[in-house]
């Protein structure tokens, strides 16, 4: 399964559908710095598109794999969509919160031109206030890259 033609064509359904996004994570971090390998799709959402991207994911056969989690110490929520393809697979996050600072991400996110048209892109200053509230070691790597490129 190829993780660009998947985050191509879930980009475009998201823009004909209207719905309010900020790329997070891997990806993100490939459009504002060097990129790295990644195995999934992080998107931020506002807390009312969540049915309407499920919806979309499972019409092209991916399916919520977890129940929901909820992170400690946020108020932040993640629900998980995977697609399988014979022994291939790939992992849809769609995170999503009503904390203020998430909204500001969402409603903040950078328009950035691609091959399949437009992509909304947290700042970096979102992706590393994101990456601050969780604090992994990946994390801790990704915000000094992100630090480093503002200097």
């Amino acid at each position: 399964m190829n993780l660009f033609d998947e985050f191509s064509y879930i980009i475009q359904q998201l823009q004909k559908h209207s719905i309010s996004y900020a790329v997070i994570g891997g990806i993100a971090m490939a459009f504002h710095d060097e990129p790295r390998f990644t195995k999934d799709i992080d998107l931020l959402i506002l807390p009312e598109e969540l049915e309407k991207i499920g919806q979309i994911l499972k019409d092209v056969g991916y399916f919520e794999s977890a129940e929901p989690l909820a992170f400690r110490n946020s108020q932040l929520t993640m629900d998980r969509f995977m697609k399988v393809e014979g022994e291939d697979y790939l992992v849809v996050d769609i995170l999503y919160g009503s904390e203020s600072k998430y909204l500001e991400i969402v409603k903040h996110a950078l328009i950035q031109d691609s091959s399949y048209g437009p992509v909304r892109i947290a700042t970096k200053e979102g992706i590393i206030w994101l990456k601050q509230q969780r604090g992994s070691d990946q994390d801790k790597v990704d915000i000094r890259r992100l630090q480093n490129d503002q200097n």
